[in-house]
């Protein structure tokens, strides 16, 4: 497979490819497996910083894709369309101050 044959796939559909990879992979996390999840998912964040701390590019964009797989997997095993609850924050957060809550200097 080729890159280009992922260019353009949505945020649901990434979901769906991420977990069933995993699923044949043999992770079948299950609801009960949130906390485990969300640790990985720091765990990954971590790593980034480590990235950031090493001034390695390269490592911080892998670091950021892990981000995204573990995150999609979680909303994906959770019933959350990450796709539809982006949007909707998304919406949220175009109604709001620039700047909202940072205190003022």
């Amino acid at each position: 497979m080729s890159m280009n044959e992922f260019k353009g796939i949505g945020l649901f559909a990434w979901q769906k490819i991420i977990t069933n990879y995993a699923i044949d992979h043999g992770f079948t996390w299950t609801t009960n497996d949130i906390d485990t999840m969300l640790l990985r998912i720091h765990g990954e964040v971590t790593e980034a910083g480590e990235a950031v701390r090493d001034n390695n590019d390269q490592e911080l964009a892998e670091e950021l894709a892990d981000i995204f797989i573990r995150l999609a997997n979680t909303a994906e095993v959770m019933g959350i369309n990450l796709e539809d609850q982006v949007i909707q924050k998304h919406l949220i957060n175009l109604k709001r101050p620039k700047l909202h809550g940072r205190a003022k200097k």
